[in-house]
């Protein structure tokens, strides 16, 4: 077999991976001249319990206090059972053909109009006692522009446990067919709804057992903005955190790489150069403008409803920004002028407020 030419040959990413880790390990060696790191991660679904984590929080040295409270059944049954929750929609002349790759397979012409059904769970009763939800069956008739339903195929009960020594959120699922109601469906129907009710189960189970990828997530998240991370893109996900935290970041991304299934959190070594300190300025500027722009929106809010309440809240937001802004002023070794300039300003807009309330109590 031939050799491609050069151009057409991929990547090694091996080596791509060790000149990156061979960049990183000198940026990061003692007297390089290193401004911070972005920050990057992506995270999925794996197999991690609350357990595992504070176990690698305590091996890794960081902050327990950052780690996410108790898995609370009560919480997977509302996920499970919500808008976001297990749902189920097939043709009706092909039960079976459910999912994106089965809907591929189903392509129709525009002019076909079809019936199809969907499994979902509706809210019915809660109380002190109980969560009841009903597995319902809509058909969406497109010929007819008409919808149908079948109210209850299935009851899904979550049993609150309020004995005085269990947690909070403690709790059991029980799923009850409606047999008759589900013996007058077709029988590949009947074998699609029982799946789905299985399908509810274990996820049910999963997610009391194991944190979900947007609880881990936000652990990763609320730890990087602990480190008093600056946002560089406006949406969130690339962070730049000062050098400072180094050896914190190497711990996190430790962390994230246990979580298995693809999760990895990386670390882009900037240098302290005047192009890269300006983006990082920048960002951090443009961030607070936002903040305080909408901090001086709800002060003249609160103005107008002169609750004191409000004027406390709004005074500890004002604070974390200016502390903020401190903060980064003495990392980056910049004035933030612009940024203390605006925060004068709210902080006499914000002054007018709480004498206000002062005067009110």
């Amino acid at each position: 077999m031939s050799t491609p030419p050069p151009e057409t040959q991929q990547p090694d990413r091996k080596t791509g991976d060790a000149v990156f880790d061979a960049y990183a390990e000198a940026m990061d060696g003692e007297g390089a001249p290193l401004l911070g790191h972005l920050v990057l991660y992506s995270i999925f679904d794996g197999k991690v319990t609350r357990d595992d984590l504070v176990g690698w929080f305590t091996e890794l040295d960081l902050d327990e206090a950052l780690l996410p409270p108790p898995v609370r059944p009560v919480d997977a049954f509302e996920r499970v059972t919500g808008p976001d929750g297990v749902r189920v929609t097939y043709p009706l002349d092909d039960p079976t053909a459910t999912g994106p790759a089965s809907k591929r397979g189903q392509r129709r012409s525009r002019t076909q109009l079809v019936k199809t059904a969907t499994l979902m769970v509706r809210p019915v009763r809660r109380d002190g006692g109980q969560i009841v939800r009903h597995v319902v069956r809509e058909v969406r008739d497109e010929e007819q522009t008409s919808l149908k339903y079948d109210t209850r195929l299935a009851t899904c009960t979550f049993e609150r446990d309020n004995s005085e020594n269990s947690p909070e959120g403690a709790g059991t699922l029980t799923i009850e067919e409606n047999r008759s109601a589900i013996a007058r469906l077709p029988e590949a129907e009947q074998t699609t709804v029982r799946q789905m009710l299985t399908d509810v189960n274990a996820s049910f189970r999963h997610r009391c057992t194991y944190l979900t990828s947007d609880k881990l997530r936000s652990v990763v998240r609320r730890y990087v903005e602990y480190l008093s991370a600056i946002r560089v893109r406006p949406t969130g996900g690339v962070y730049f955190v000062h050098r400072q935290h180094a050896q914190t970041l190497g711990a996190l991304r430790e962390l994230v790489g246990r979580f298995g299934q693809g999760s990895h959190l990386v670390r882009v070594p900037l240098p302290d150069q005047d192009e890269m300190r300006e983006m990082i300025i920048i960002a951090f500027t443009t961030k607070a403008k936002d903040e305080l722009d909408a901090l001086a929106k709800d002060i003249a809010a609160a103005q107008r409803n002169g609750k004191a309440e409000d004027a406390r809240k709004l005074y500890e937001r004002f604070t974390t920004l200016q502390a903020a802004t401190n903060e980064h002023s003495e990392l980056l070794s910049t004035s933030l002028d612009d940024t203390r300039a605006s925060l004068q300003l709210v902080k006499i807009q914000l002054g007018g407020l709480l004498a206000t309330a002062t005067e009110d109590e």
